[in-house]
Parts: structure tokens; sequence; C-alpha cells
């Protein structure tokens, strides 16, 4: 074992200097050079990705709105796609989205579950309401229960990532406070299926409250920048490796 660790690959004399790397460090070396390159290439691919999702995403705010039946059938090319729904509201059920700032000033956006005409149920953003004097004095607000026809743009349930705390519920009371929107959870709350997307109202649609459409705003700088420094990394590992190996001859 110890002879191993001492083992040189190759030498190589070059002019006045010796390039001798040992067995054990090239190896570590190419493990760690391997690594480096995967993240490094996962990171492009990733970049270039956002960039194209990023280009779609905004040539579909000039696109007429569709009906459910004429979305794509892959969901990333369903974000921010405007289209027309017709059906009614589930006014008995209806869920608080918890701290949500709008001004600096605490609310909540509603989201009322809505059974299209062709049987599908889909979560509705109806917008921000502004917080009561206390967290337990809830907003209070009207919801139409014929049947309606609205405008608004398809979405991803907002994101799971550094939650503050769960959704815990000891009965089911309505109307519910969520720290999360999981249409999955949501629908077994609800006893029905829920559509894994959801709808944000349009602005200037009715049966709604407070609304500023976002701006989908992806970063594909972020991610080429993490490229490279891997790949930075790879060349500085490189420099070390032949720096290290490299001696003047005897």
């Amino acid at each position: 074992m110890k002879s191993l660790l001492h083992a040189k690959l190759i030498r190589l004399n070059i002019g006045p200097v010796v390039f001798s790397p040992g067995i054990v460090p090239t190896i570590v070396t190419l493990l760690f050079l391997y690594v480096m390159f995967t993240l490094g290439q996962w990171q492009h691919e990733k970049g270039e990705y956002i960039s194209n999702l990023q280009d779609k995403i905004n040539e579909r705010k000039y696109l007429s709105p569709v009906s459910m039946e004429e979305l794509p059938h892959e969901r990333d090319d369903q974000v921010f796609l405007p289209v027309i729904v017709r059906g009614a509201f589930d006014a008995e059920h209806h869920f608080y989205f918890d701290n949500r700032i709008v001004n600096g000033v605490a609310g909540y956006d509603i989201y009322t579950p809505f059974r299209m005409d062709d049987g599908g149920v889909i979560l509705v953003n109806r917008g921000w309401l502004k917080q009561g004097r206390t967290r337990q004095d809830l907003p209070e607000f009207d919801t139409v229960t014929s049947l309606v026809s609205f405008k608004a743009l398809l979405d991803r349930p907002p994101s799971k990532d550094f939650l503050l705390a769960d959704n815990v519920h000891a009965d089911l009371t309505w109307p519910m406070v969520l720290q999360y929107v999981d249409t999955q959870e949501i629908s077994g709350m609800l006893g029905y299926e829920l559509m894994p997307m959801v709808l944000r109202l349009d602005k200037d649609a009715d049966h709604g409250f407070y609304r500023e459409i976002p701006v989908l705003k992806l970063d594909s700088a972020k991610n080429t920048g993490y490229a490279f420094q891997w790949f930075a990394m790879m060349a500085a590992l490189l420099v070390i490796y032949i720096a290290v190996n490299t001696k003047k001859r005897q």
C-alpha cells in the first residue's frame, strides 16, 4: 500500500523540469475534475433551459386566451398562458394563503376552488385582502354561486421553499389558513381532486380582489455564473496538479 502511494504514473522530461505525478494523486484529481465538470455542465444546461423558458413566457403575454381543452400537454408550456374558463366557484370552501405582503401591509391571497364545465376543478387565486386587526379576524367577502366565465393566467402553485410552518389543522374548519399551497394536500381536505396548476384571476375580471399579476423573472445568469465557477475551479485544480508534480531536474 505504501509503495502504491508513492508509485509514479509517468516521468516526463520537459527541458529543465520533470513532470512526474503519482498514481493515487492522479486518480483523486481526475475524480474531482469529473465531479466539477459534471456540475458545471449541469448548471450550464439549466441556465440555457431557463433562458429559453423565459423567452417562451415573454411571448405568451401577446397570445389570445384559449380554452382548457386547447392547452399544451407539457406543464412548462402552460405557465402564464392566458385562458378563458367557465363554471362555478365552490362557495363553501376558501383558503387564505398566509403572510402575503402588499405595499408593506400583511394580508392573504384568497384561493377558491372552481369547478369547470368539463368537470375538472382548479384553485383560483382571486387576489389579496388585508389582514384584520388580529390574525383570528379573517377578512370576509362574497362569492357568486351562479355560472360565470372569466379570463385568467395559468401558473404553478406557490413554491414550498423556505417554509416557516406546516399546514397544521386539527379539524377541517372553513375558511382555512394555509402556509403553502399544495394541490394534492388540499384535494384531501376537499374530498375531490384538484388540477396541479392554479389560475390567477385576470386584473380586469370580476369576482376578485386586489390583484397585481406578477412578472415571472427567471434568472439564467445565476446558473451561468455557477457553471463558470465550477469550470474555473477545474482550471485551478489542473494548475495545482501540474505545479505540485513538476520539479526541477537534478
